[in-house]
């Protein structure tokens, strides 16, 4: 009987010291603040993953981060500019980067514009896309760390490389067959400005103005604040609850032109909101639209 309670005692102390929004095989939030990340620079399983261009690193950066440019883990491939990187190539990448199965990653870049923003979370998810649960998002990347006088480094830090073989989550991803094959039994949500998704305008690199039929409209810029930090957790649910609806499961499929700021909405559904099921085309409208048969609307 007594070995019980202390088991019990035990196990309620584990779970009261477990992160608030980790899932149980999760110990690091999705989305972590600078004053946490400045608690928890000496943490020897920490990585701080600096994704931006090697310049900026070099001119300051937090310290012990290692530089990896957002450019590695995204390929062009053909006429598609976002695609994800082979496995072999990608689990190079990972363990060059120092990365093993007991590291903390945090993703850190810059927010001064919303593509770097959004670069942040294509990195985050293809990290997740390898099997990596202890990934997060710094709040508001390197200008709030500035912005707050938080300690800056030049020093140059060379990551103590590691054999890494993944755990490809394959449900992370959706391709042109998938999404064709499953129009009518997924919420399509279409993450582009309005006046993208309604026809008014296109980036020069879509042939087609307008969108996939029966997608919804949720741009991603709607996620952040105008300083580049993340909208509260009260405010992004009730963004994607009026998309995509309140119920958990449904499968959600999200796209953009092509491929750099639909992984936003997915990391934050899936990892904030608690939709279970989400998935990203990086084809995205680059590769629907190059189809001649691919059905688009306004």
């Amino acid at each position: 009987m007594k070995k019980q309670i202390l088991f019990w005692m035990f196990l309620s102390a584990l779970l009261l010291a477990a992160p608030a929004g980790a899932a149980p095989s999760e110990a690091l939030p999705p989305i972590v603040s600078v004053d946490w990340l400045e608690a928890n620079l000496k943490n020897p399983k920490l990585i701080i993953l600096d994704v931006r261009k090697v310049e900026d690193y070099r001119e300051g950066h937090i310290p012990n981060a290692i530089n990896t440019f957002h450019g590695a883990w995204a390929y062009k491939r053909g006429k598609l500019f976002t695609e994800v990187p082979d496995p072999d190539d990608l689990e190079d990448t990972i363990g060059s980067a120092g990365i093993g199965w007991d590291s903390w990653v945090v993703v850190v870049g810059n927010a001064r514009t919303l593509r770097e923003i959004y670069q942040v979370a294509r990195v985050a998810c293809t990290l997740r896309y390898a099997g990596l649960d202890d990934v997060a998002i710094l709040d508001g990347g390197m200008d709030k760390w500035i912005r707050d006088k938080k300690i800056l480094s030049t020093k140059v830090v060379s990551a103590k490389e590691k054999l890494f073989r993944g755990k490809f989550r394959k449900d992370h991803f959706a391709d042109k067959e998938y999404v064709q094959s499953r129009m009518g039994k997924i919420v399509l949500l279409d993450v582009r400005e309005a006046d993208i998704f309604t026809g008014k305008r296109k980036l020069d690199c879509i042939t087609k103005l307008g969108h996939i039929p029966g997608a919804v409209n949720l741009p991603t810029s709607c996620a952040f604040n105008s300083d580049g930090t993340i909208k509260s957790k009260e405010a992004l649910t009730a963004l994607a609850e009026a998309a995509v609806g309140k119920d958990r499961s449904t499968e959600i499929v999200t796209y953009c032109d092509v491929g750099q700021c639909c992984p936003v909405w997915k990391y934050l559904m899936k990892r904030l909101l608690g939709y279970k099921n989400v998935r990203i085309y990086d084809g995205a409208m680059q590769e629907w639209t190059s189809d001649p048969d691919a059905p688009v609307t306004k």
